[in-house]
């Protein structure tokens, strides 16, 4: 905003410049009467003096309130209106070419202020130039008969004014597209040259999450198997405080290297090496993928059903991505039904996409934490009470690699009666 008022001040400059120039002309040419170019020339004073009073007050304050800036701003424009309606005055009130210099300051406040300001600058001006116009037909002040009652066609001085006019009216014009353009040119390379640094520091902190990831995964894997190998050899002869830590430690390991895991997946999609797109039925994936998850929901006497009319759905998507998405799903609806609960897994076809939807009866979420569910590392409370190892990146990768495949993710629960996950895929897309 600072900014901005001190580009009006700059543009103020070259408007008193012209006035100057204006009046200095009209002399020449004899054109208008003294009084009201003596006059012209006392406003294009008073805007030197407000100008100079606009640009120290400017220059001495290093910080400003938002709130006194739109002030300061705010009566700089209110101020230039009211001594153009002055000068309207002037050279003829409704006869006055000037009064398309209105244009210029609804321009102006268009660009300086946001929202709807210029709205109201332009109710400003109707009131300026109704109340100048309603003074003048009711005598309350003399109309100014600037050109003399001459025909325009007749007298060349006219026609050299009203030239001058059209001429500033054109350079400035120019002067504000071409401003406002080469502002908004450099702020867009600005954008895309901040935007590309973005990309390279995303691009080093995927890969170094990537390479990290990988190379953090073995290391830990062995500890994890020294442990096991450990807690074998002393099997029960060993004191069971030993077996206790023993037994957290191997627990330890294992989030670590689910962490690391889901670390790598969260990276998925900016490789595309990384990608294999082909020609999948979905059927299949999904029946193979609720038979894995059936040990585990055996094991709590859930019932876990897949229900899906009988046809392949064939969908062109990377396979390894869609089986972690729904593997993620199903996974997370046995971790968090309670035991003797259901879980439905179906599949169907929509006009423009296959959908799949992933139900249970289990706890699930709050509405208020609904909407942080895919943000990545989070963990509602709830799901923290009942379980407390998971990293609460399982989500945000579902969601990524959902959204790569063109598609969209839905949930819908309610507190205690179980969540119900939609994933839509399109199928006449080609990715």
């Amino acid at each position: 905003m600072l900014r901005r008022d001190k580009w009006l001040i700059r543009l103020r400059w070259y408007a008193i410049l012209g006035l100057f120039t204006g009046v200095i002309l009209l002399k020449f040419i004899q054109l208008g009467p003294s009084s009201s170019l003596n006059a012209m020339a006392f406003v294009a004073f008073i805007l030197v003096g407000l100008n100079l009073m606009y640009l120290t007050y400017a220059s001495a304050k290093k910080q400003f309130g938002m709130s006194n800036l739109v002030i300061l701003l705010n009566l700089q424009m209110v101020m230039d209106l009211f001594l153009l309606t002055v000068l309207i005055y002037l050279t003829g009130s409704a006869e006055s070419p000037l009064s398309f210099f209105y244009v210029f300051h609804i321009i102006l406040a268009s660009i300086i202020f946001p929202g709807g300001f210029s709205y109201l600058y332009s109710l400003l001006v109707v009131v300026l130039f109704s109340g100048l116009l309603l003074v003048e037909q009711s005598s309350f002040v003399e109309h100014i008969c600037f050109f003399n009652e001459f025909h325009l066609m007749n007298d060349s001085r006219i026609t050299i004014g009203i030239w001058f006019i059209i001429v500033v009216t054109m350079m400035v014009s120019a002067y504000l597209a071409q401003n406002v353009t080469e502002r908004h040119r450099r702020v867009r390379d600005k954008l895309e040259t901040a935007n590309l640094k973005l990309r390279e520091i995303n691009d080093t902190k995927t890969t170094f999450f990537r390479y990290a990831s990988h190379e953090m995964k073995a290391p830990i894997a062995t500890i994890q198997s020294t442990l096991m190998v450990i807690e074998d050899i002393l099997g029960t002869k060993a004191d069971e405080r030993v077996i206790n830590m023993l037994n957290r430690a191997i627990g330890r390991t294992s989030e670590t290297i689910g962490m690391l895991k889901d670390l790598a997946d969260l990276t998925y999609g900016n490789f595309q090496e990384q990608q294999k797109f082909e020609n999948i039925s979905l059927r299949k994936l999904l029946s193979g993928l609720v038979s894995d998850a059936k040990p585990n929901s055996d094991r709590k006497s859930q019932t876990l059903i897949f229900d899906s009319p009988d046809d392949t759905f064939t969908f062109f998507g990377d396979a390894n991505a869609l089986a972690k998405i729904f593997n993620n799903l199903i996974s997370n609806a046995v971790r968090y039904t309670p035991e003797s609960g259901n879980i439905r897994v179906t599949l169907e076809k929509d006009d423009l996409n296959y959908v799949i939807k992933v139900s249970d009866d289990g706890q699930g979420i709050p509405a208020a934490e609904q909407v942080n569910i895919f943000k990545e590392f989070y963990r509602t409370p709830s799901a923290k009470k009942l379980i407390s190892e998971g990293t609460g990146l399982g989500l945000a990768i579902v969601m990524r690699m959902v959204e790569l495949h063109g598609g969209d993710i839905q949930v819908d629960s309610q507190e205690g009666r179980g969540s119900t996950f939609t994933v839509q895929l399109p199928f006449e897309e080609e990715m």
